[in-house]
């Protein structure tokens, strides 16, 4: 994304950051076509947990009070849910079949209409995709033709998501489906879902989800190829001199994500002394971001390792700063950035980060 997009995204969620919503009533009013009494489940799925509904006379009632789109499961004891969404100051009018989950009518919700439009664009196409699926499991499947198949279902579930973004930037719908993509699909990358991220606008960004899209993504590109790493702050082992990224621009680093307990990180300090003796005089610098929690381990590890350059942490474990800024779920993890702070490598073991190196700086 282009930093001049960058900005204007940024001065807009500002913007209307400042309008907060008022909160408004949601009453949902449901039928139960095949219980007279008993109980149902519902949950905001920005909550920890359920609410239980009263079923009477094949009735129930539930009202809360909302200040913006967001969806609602209903749920039943074995997890089968149906998902919709719920808008502020409106009456949801709704119908079950208990014993299935299953809504057979919902009315009173925009919102749920402009999402069902997506479902009722991709279902034919997932079903398709479900039968191609057995088809592969069958003997002496004829998988070009099934591959060929599979190619056309996925460009064009591609292209209904990416018209029903286009279609619907503005709402709430569209961040929730965008987050629930990238959080769901570990296939998708970086670049993919900063696209849909870009597509969002309005109500989208300052939404729930939007937000929630824009913190994830944010930390997902700290960690990518191409994108620049954010500026952090940290003190050294003394406590009494700090460090931050961004003053040691103009030179090639790498940062490393390690911590005194983790075998594999402290399997890699020899190729980092190695690389550091060849190449730091020719502007090549290290800092070694330790994700410790106990500051006795950290200090005696540095006193065992002696490794000549920058140390800093905030001792504070995965929950350090920084972890919320960088995506690192687990160590050892490297960055290494150009001299403007891109990141330009990751994850160089062994004697990959030397030849990296030598490449830059001949």
């Amino acid at each position: 994304m282009k930093k001049n997009s960058i900005l204007s995204i940024a001065l807009l969620l500002s913007s209307l950051a400042l309008q907060a919503n008022p909160k408004g009533k949601c009453i949902i009013n449901g039928t139960v076509s095949d219980v007279q009494n008993g109980t149902v489940m519902i949950r905001n799925l920005t909550k920890p947990v359920n609410d239980t509904i009263q079923i009477v006379n094949g009735k129930f009632k539930y009202v809360t009070e909302i200040d913006e789109v967001f969806p609602y499961l209903l749920t039943d004891e074995a997890n089968k849910y149906q998902l919709f969404f719920a808008e502020p100051n409106s009456t949801i009018n709704i119908t079950l079949k208990r014993k299935d989950m299953q809504v057979t009518y919902l009315d009173g919700s925009p919102s749920h209409e402009v999402f069902r439009k997506l479902l009722v664009a991709q279902e034919p196409l997932q079903q398709t995709a479900m039968l191609v699926s057995k088809e592969y499991s069958k003997t002496n499947p004829n998988t070009d033709s099934l591959n060929a198949i599979m190619n056309f279902v996925n460009a064009e579930l591609k292209k209904n998501f990416f018209t029903f973004l286009q279609e619907h930037k503005s709402s709430e719908v569209a961040a929730f489906v965008v987050y629930s993509s990238v959080t769901n699909d570990k296939s998708l990358n970086v670049n993919t879902a900063d696209t849909m991220f870009s597509m969002l606008d309005g109500k989208a960004l300052i939404c729930f989800y939007g937000k929630e899209l824009n913190s994830m993504l944010s930390k997902l590109k700290a960690t990518e190829v191409g994108y620049m790493a954010p500026d952090f702050t940290l003190p050294d082992s003394t406590g009494k001199k700090n460090f931050t990224l961004s003053s040691f621009k103009g030179k090639y680093v790498l940062i490393d994500f390690w911590a005194s307990w983790c075998g594999p990180c402290k399997q890699e300090i020899p190729y980092l002394k190695q690389a550091y003796t060849k190449f730091h005089d020719k502007g090549f610098e290290i800092i070694s971001v330790s994700l410790d929690d106990k500051k006795p381990n950290w200090t005696n590890a540095l006193n065992q390792y002696q490794m000549p350059w920058i140390h800093i942490s905030d001792v504070k474990g995965f929950n350090s700063r920084v972890n919320e800024l960088y995506y690192v779920p687990s160590i050892p993890k490297t960055l290494l950035l150009d001299k403007t702070g891109k990141i330009i490598a990751k994850d160089l073991r062994g004697p990959a980060l030397d030849a990296k190196l030598a490449e830059l700086l001949k």
